[in-house]
Formats: C-alpha cells, structure tokens, sequence
C-alpha cells in the first residue's frame, strides 16, 4: 500500500468517524462517507500518478509545520505522490494557497477528491458550486463558513464541515497552516 493509499483510507475512516458523531447533517455525512468508501475500494492509479514535485506551489513549506497527529504525518507522507497546484481561486501563485488534486493521482469515479493547504492568516475564498462537499480538517485550527451559514465559526477537534449543493463557504487559516481533505459527490 502506497503511502497515498494509507492516508486516503485513514481519511476515510475518520470521516466516518466523525459522521457517527456529528449533530447535524449525519445523514448527509454518512452518505458522503460511503461514497468515499465506495470510491476507494475500486480506486485506480490515475494520470498523474507518478511522484510529483511539491516544489511548484510555494506554500507547500508549510506541510513542514503540520500538526505531528497520524492523520498529519500520513498527509505529510502521501503530499509526494499529489499534484500540487496554485488554487484558481486565489491569484497568488500559490504563495498561501494550493490545492492537491487526488483525482489526478487516484480514478474516484465520479466523487472528486483534494486537499487544500492555506498558510497561517491565508483565506481560501468563499465560492459555491453544485455538488455537495465535505470537508475533513486535517491540521491547523481557522474559521469556517459552511453550511448555508453568513457567519464563519471555529470548529471542535471532531467536525467535519458540510456543505450543501451551492452553499456559499470559504476558511481562514489560524496561526497555523490549515489542511483539510475535501471531498465532492453528487
């Protein structure tokens, strides 16, 4: 098992985790968490799914100051086998904000997969789009609007943010770097 194989189930395995604890929308999570399941148990190496260079996205120095948790030290481990890119979102060359694309690493079907990594401070933007998102706060603590919410709030160790097909969300980044896995599914 690849390192990126190893992370991506701990990923999994956590979402449902936290899915069987959530307060509101578990339907909706446990839903999203058996579409990851389900994608990962088929899951094929994907076009891009050679060692790629973390070298192209500058922010990427801040896996370095990960939280040292299994889930961080796994994404740490996994960040080689993702390619990294300048998030399209923000116009910063990926100075403070990149995105690791899974889909191009691993087939998923129809469920999209990536990170975001956000420096300390940073904001990844607030946007909507059609599918319905979760996301799993990896490491670094920061503010999230979510849900159909106007306002950002902080999130407890356990949370996993859910959004709504074009709920308007965005974070911002703490003190640390902020990673989180996403995942998108119809």
């Amino acid at each position: 098992m690849t390192p990126l194989d190893r992370f991506l189930k701990l990923c999994c395995t956590e979402i449902e985790r936290r899915a069987q604890l959530a307060q509101t929308e578990r339907v909706a999570l446990l839903g999203g968490a058996a579409a990851f399941r389900r994608a990962l148990d088929v899951a094929a190496p994907g076009p891009q799914a050679a060692r790629c260079v973390l070298t192209t996205v500058p922010v990427a120095t801040q896996l370095q100051h990960l939280l040292p948790t299994s889930i961080g030290q796994a994404a740490v481990a996994a960040a080689g086998e993702i390619p990294w890119i300048p998030s399209p979102r923000v116009d910063d060359g990926g100075a403070n904000v990149a995105l690791g694309i899974v889909n191009d690493a691993r087939v998923l079907g129809p469920l999209t997969c990536g990170l975001i990594l956000v420096a300390p401070g940073a904001a990844y933007p607030e946007h909507a789009h059609p599918p319905q998102e979760i996301y799993l706060p990896i490491s670094g603590r920061g503010s999230w609007r979510y849900g159909g919410s106007g306002e950002y709030r902080s999130l407890h160790d356990d949370s996993l943010v859910y959004n709504h097909p074009r709920d308007l969300h965005g974070t911002i980044a703490g003190d640390e770097p902020l990673l989180a896995l996403y995942i998108l599914w119809a």
